[in-house]
């Protein structure tokens, strides 16, 4: 073998093995590369989640709201009022939920009307599982509002307005101007009355109340619906579908439909 010839195949051995160690140098840096997009990830999440644990902590002497039961988290909205032996309707609900509005602004009025009459038990069950979903906090500042509005005796009121004035947008969220100024004004929360109201929110006094009726409603009703989502309703602790199927509600035709599901 002439050196010419040898020299060319060393050379080309050469070229081969410098190609080969670019290409695990170049594999290695896309590895790191990936790592460090990973752990980036990580770092954001671990921030953002603990941004928003956070953000809630509460700063005053913690409280459950008189209408609500306490290990359940369920408020009784009429209990005083309500008739021996009538059926029981618990609404499973979101502040953030676009169907819960839909739902409050087709069927509320005439479920109010029962419960003002006192012909069903009317329950309330606030769940906050969208903040996860629309990565806010908004679910669970609006229940805590509504259950300092209820420290001050106007939940029904202050629940009302809410989904009066859920935005349009969905993952908009409520502000803390229109949770504690502009909604306790509209719901006639006003002089010593929006002072407390105000304290209780400011001081997130119902923040381990409202946890734990997220919690607690959150694992009843899956137990009842495996695939639960809101609006979701029971009468007499039984799921109840019926009340879809009423396109014009009235009080009469909601309670004829209520007291079916009830076996009444």
């Amino acid at each position: 073998m002439s050196q010419s010839k040898q020299s060319r195949r060393e050379a080309l051995r050469a070229q081969q093995e410098a190609e080969i160690r670019a290409a695990k140098r170049k594999k290695l840096i896309a590895v790191i590369a990936g790592v460090v997009v990973v752990v980036v990830a990580v770092v954001a999440i671990v921030v953002a989640v603990t941004h928003r644990s956070g953000s809630d902590s509460a700063t005053g002497a913690q409280v459950t709201p008189p209408s609500a039961d306490k290990d359940s988290g369920t408020y009784t909205v009429n209990s005083s009022t309500a008739k021996k032996g009538v059926p029981t309707l618990t609404l499973y609900e979101d502040y953030q939920c676009p169907g819960c509005k839909s739902a409050e602004d087709t069927y509320g009025p005439s479920i109010r009307s029962l419960a003002r009459s006192g012909d069903i038990k009317l329950q309330y069950r606030t769940l906050t599982f969208l903040d996860d979903n629309m990565r806010n906090d908004s679910s669970y500042k609006a229940a805590m509002a509504a259950a300092s509005a209820d420290m001050v005796g106007e939940l029904e009121a202050y629940h009302d307005v809410i989904y009066k004035n859920q935005p349009a947008q969905e993952g908009t969220g409520y502000t803390d101007e229109q949770l504690r100024v502009t909604f306790p004004k509209e719901a006639g929360i006003t002089g010593d009355k929006l002072t407390k109201f105000q304290k209780y929110y400011d001081d997130k006094a119902t923040s381990d109340f409202v946890k734990n009726a997220a919690k607690k409603g959150l694992e009843h009703g899956t137990s009842l619906d495996p695939n639960l989502s809101t609006p979701f309703f029971t009468v007499n602790g039984k799921k109840y579908t019926d009340w879809q199927n009423i396109s014009s509600p009235t009080a009469e035709t909601l309670l004829a439909s209520i007291k079916a599901a009830a076996g009444q």
